[in-house]
């Protein structure tokens, strides 16, 4: 059983969440006292380099009240007296980050003409505690009373003390059994509940609470894209900060749910994260994986899957290797452009200012900052605040103006609030609003569309007398790919013919193995290491007789030529009518032309592109002449490797012949077209 739950952190400047990974160890009935084993992370998942036996916490029941404690509630509750009418609920303080934990034991009975039935102890409290605004804690948990005649049944309990008293604040309706329950805020403000059933094999349904999870809907089958009920056990789900909502579950395999509009009313994608079943046949399908997995949000389109690699019952056509796994899911909204406030102002080339709330420090993420840090928990934001009725700002300055044509805005985490969002080109004089949100009870981020406004500044104001919190706020330019919103791992959209290219963003740090992207975390990453074959990407653009092309050209590794090639179209076939090239040679880099047969010389670079250093080209062509620009140094041709009627795009590839080892990064794109 794999669990998995964090809050955030402030590391080196940067927003990180810190993880709680529990794994079981105690046998699989239901009659066993939990035993855990916790991995811990300190930077978002990328490494777990501590990991304690035997501790008491359980990232199943995992959250953080409102003054910053940590709470962690106890799968499996006490009973309260020899005649088993009452159970305490075991709810864990940490004011230590989870170092350290005080056991608090919360009173629990069944409402009134309500009796536990037969099950060991109660309830099970699973799962996901949702801590309101109020400070209230709700989480779900399953039993089953004396009335219910053995069928079990999810309910919500509630504490308004911490945890000192438990009482039922509502029961999911369902005409069948039901138990285990993962649950979120929709984009809609609506509660989304998926429960696993009592059935054979376990299905899942879904419920919807508009008030807080104080009444539910009656229980319906949970839908896939085929329109068939899901067959599945332990569901989680998470609201990504970009509005996607994810499901976790499995039995067979360990699989996702994706709803791209993030109320969970439709289901628009299934992926299988991991098969590892020893068999097709009878129980043996549903044995890869115990399907206990969770989900933790570790970016704005980017979450961890946490899951195992067998279980007891099948775990012996392994050899009984168990293990653990993480595998990062990116999924992401429309829109290529991206811009990354968050490397812009750490790096100094972009800044942020306003009349902001004094820092707390209970809650290091909320800073300016906070305000684009890919997390959309409470507390990491910038919060506006002004004295004397002044109406509160944020000012953020781009590091060069953008043809701006997209705002995402998220504000607080649920209570209703104002603002607005104006562009500047030069930080005096402002256009209208192009965001205006009012009374807005935002649970991820918002996205308004709008024509292009040339702007290097943003502007959020808030009304006058209102601590604002700005959750987050992301901002799109309409003429650049800067692979920010990309899945990682992944073709960027638009690409094709791609081969050893990927969207990464492996390192933010100059002079390591890789790099991030310039002035961001990623980039398009071309890399070689075959002896017989090239990496390759292209992105075909519409037709035009004059096409400018402008890409930012990053290294780590040199071995190779970098060739890049303009697009074109003649008789209704592509073709290729500007091919050129840079070739890393001592002391200098070459660039060459080819001309249909042959590479030759065009010109020596006069400052070298060294490695883990970036370079601005720039390719200005028509269907007779090029002209490429890099850092600055312009060299054209008429050498043509084809002719063309028209151009059509661009495309990047590693050597020319067949290198081994070149490494390039491409990134902030454009393609224009006159």
């Amino acid at each position: 059983m794999t669990q998995a739950a964090g809050y955030d952190t402030v590391v080196d400047g940067r927003t990180e969440k810190k993880i709680f990974v529990s794994t079981g160890s105690n046998p699989d009935v239901g009659t066993a006292d939990s035993v855990n084993n916790v991995s811990v992370s300190v930077d978002s998942g990328k490494s777990f380099l501590t990991t304690k036996p035997d501790r008491p916490e359980m990232a199943l029941n995992f959250g953080r009240l409102q003054d910053g404690i940590l709470i962690a509630i106890d799968f499996i509750p006490e009973w309260a007296d020899d005649s088993h009418t009452a159970v305490n609920i075991i709810t864990r303080h940490s004011h230590d980050g989870g170092e350290s934990w005080q056991i608090r034991k919360g009173l629990f009975r069944p409402p009134a003409g309500e009796e536990f039935g037969g099950m060991n102890r109660g309830l099970r409290v699973h799962r996901r505690p949702i801590v309101l605004l109020d400070g209230t804690i709700m989480v779900p948990a399953y039993t089953s009373y004396k009335s219910d005649k053995g069928r079990g049944a999810s309910v919500i309990l509630e504490s308004k003390d911490g945890g000192e008293s438990w009482i039922q604040r509502s029961r999911i309706p369902a005409s069948l059994t039901t138990n285990e329950v993962g649950w979120s805020y929709g984009t809609d403000g609506r509660l989304v509940a998926a429960l696993r059933t009592g059935e054979v094999p376990p299905r899942l349904v879904t419920s919807y609470s508009d008030d807080d999870g104080r009444t539910w809907s009656p229980a319906t089958p949970l839908r896939g894209p085929d329109g068939n009920q899901i067959v599945g056990i332990d569901p989680d789900i998470v609201l990504q900060p970009n509005g996607i909502m994810v499901l976790a579950t499995g039995r067979p395999d360990d699989r996702i749910l994706i709803d791209y509009d993030g109320t969970g009313q439709t289901w628009d994608a299934e992926e299988v994260v991991f098969a590892n079943a020893p068999s097709t046949t009878n129980n043996g399908r549903y044995d890869g994986s115990s399907a206990n997995n969770s989900l933790v949000n570790v970016g704005a389109n980017r979450t961890i899957f946490f899951g195992d690699k067998c279980h007891v019952w099948g775990c012996g056509a392994y050899d009984n290797q168990f293990g653990v796994f993480a595998k990062y899911l990116s999924i992401v909204t429309p829109g290529v452009g991206k811009l990354d406030l968050a490397t812009q102002v750490r790096s100094g080339v972009g800044g942020v200012s306003g009349d902001f709330a004094k820092p707390d420090k209970r809650f290091p993420e909320t800073r300016p900052e906070g305000a684009f840090d890919g997390s959309s928990a409470p507390h990491s934001a910038a919060v506006l605040s002004a004295r004397d009725g002044v109406a509160p700002t944020m000012v953020v300055k781009l590091d060069q103006p953008y043809p701006v044509s997209r705002i995402g805005l998220m504000l607080g985490t649920g209570q209703p609030l104002d603002a607005t969002v104006s562009l500047s080109a030069d930080g005096h004089t402002w256009s209208d609003p192009v965001v205006t949100a009012r009374g807005t009870h935002d649970h991820a981020l918002r996205y308004t569309d709008f024509s292009a406004i040339d702007a290097q500044y943003i502007k959020i104001t808030a009304s006058a007398g209102t601590a604002t919190p700005v959750t987050e706020l992301e901002v799109y330019t309409a003429d650049v790919q800067t692979f920010e919103n990309e899945p990682v791992f992944g073709v960027p959209r638009g690409f094709t013919d791609a081969k050893h290219a990927w969207t990464t963003d492996v390192s933010e740090t100059p002079g390591t193995t890789a790099l991030g992207g310039f002035r961001s975390r990623t980039a398009l990453r071309l890399w070689d290491k075959w002896e017989d074959d090239n990496a390759t990407a292209t992105k075909m653009s519409a037709d035009t007789a004059h096409q400018t092309v402008s890409f930012d050209w990053g290294v780590t590794d040199h071995r190779g030529p970098f060739v890049v090639e303009v697009k074109g179209h003649s008789g209704g076939s592509t073709t290729t009518p500007w091919r050129f090239r840079i070739v890393d040679t001592k002391p200098a880099q070459t660039i060459e032309v080819h001309d249909g047969t042959k590479w030759t010389a065009l010109g020596t670079l006069t400052k070298r592109v060294e490695l883990f250093q970036w370079a601005t080209v720039t390719i200005d062509a028509t269907t007779t002449e090029a002209a490429i620009t890099v850092n600055g140094q312009r060299l054209t041709t008429t050498k043509r490797a084809e002719a063309a009627a028209s151009l059509a795009g661009i495309a990047f590839s590693t050597g020319d012949p067949i290198a081994y080892g070149p490494t390039f990064y491409i990134d902030n794109l454009r393609v224009a077209g006159a």
